[in-house]
């Protein structure tokens, strides 16, 4: 055979090993919404504002972390309440369309990676969009009899609206990426987000009921058996992540229960998401986007 023609074969053949080793390197692998949550925090870290864990979540979605090239990565996740994943979250961790969870006031938040860069010290971040779904509901009461509660609410009001925002990936470094994951599957990322960034953003979270989230979770609403338009929430079974210091009133159940209508804290401020995410390891690997 020809030297031009062998020089020919050998070089597309090399440069499609590349692509395939570049794409084995960076697929996509899911998040374990079981074992995986956020926590929401509100005000600096000072003596006249100090932060404050206004509320937790369950978190589900997909990461790819591009190793040798973290440029690569990307991240997209799904924050809802605790409890409301079975409804909310889709098999790929995606929000749900059309689906509205047994709360009277909650917020969800789709985050969506368009671009990743290695910082100079060294952390990757993320840029994208960032979505916040508030869905609302409110109490009209009716003269009690025996056959409602004495009330009944209004049909959810949904409100989204989308900002850019950045995440940083706190744990592991991009330089030690590879390693890392060869043995851990936890990853620690954050975005402190100001008011004038995300000026809708306080409002809804401090609007919103932040159920305790349970890891290996067994869920049922609480007034399932009493009335379907009760809108209580959901009774979850598992290890509690809950709120620090847990400054939230313990809900109660029956006709007067419709959420955390606010939280009444002082707290001002932006809002840092800290993410604590478990890669699930028996999970198929997904196709890179």
């Amino acid at each position: 055979m020809p030297h031009g023609i062998l020089r020919l074969l050998i070089v597309p053949a090399f440069a499609a090993a590349l692509a395939a080793s570049a794409t084995a390197q960076t697929t996509a692998s899911q998040i374990d919404a079981g074992h995986s949550y956020a926590s929401l925090w509100m005000g600096r870290q000072s003596e006249t504002n100090p932060m404050v864990n206004v509320g937790v979540a369950q978190v589900g979605g997909t990461v790819r972390l591009g190793t040798p090239d973290p440029v690569a990565s990307a991240l997209e996740f799904c924050l809802v309440p605790g409890g409301a994943g079975a409804e909310l979250l889709a098999p790929d961790g995606t929000l749900r369309s059309n689906v509205v969870a047994r709360l009277m006031r909650y917020s969800a938040l789709t985050f969506r990676s368009t671009g990743a860069r290695v910082r100079q010290d060294g952390r990757l971040e993320f840029s994208g969009e960032l979505t916040l779904t508030h869905v609302t509901r409110e109490e009209i009461p009716i003269a009690w009899n025996s056959a409602n509660n004495g009330y009944s609410y209004t049909d959810p009001e949904t409100s989204r609206i989308t900002r850019n925002v950045t995440f940083v990936l706190a744990t592991p470094r991009a330089e030690a990426m590879g390693h890392y994951l060869e043995t851990h599957s936890d990853l620690l990322a954050t975005a402190t987000i100001d008011a004038g960034q995300f000026p809708e953003l306080p409002g809804a979270v401090l609007d919103s009921f932040w159920p305790t989230v349970a890891e290996d979770q067994e869920c049922e609403p609480v007034n399932a058996w009493i009335n379907t338009r009760d809108y209580g929430g959901w009774v979850c079974n598992g290890k509690a992540i809950t709120i620090t210091p847990s400054l939230q009133p313990t809900p109660t159940v029956g006709v007067d229960y419709s959420g955390l209508r606010k939280y009444n804290a002082p707290v001002h401020g932006p809002v840092t998401i800290l993410l604590r995410l478990k890669l699930a390891p028996s999970a198929p690997p997904l196709p890179s986007k």
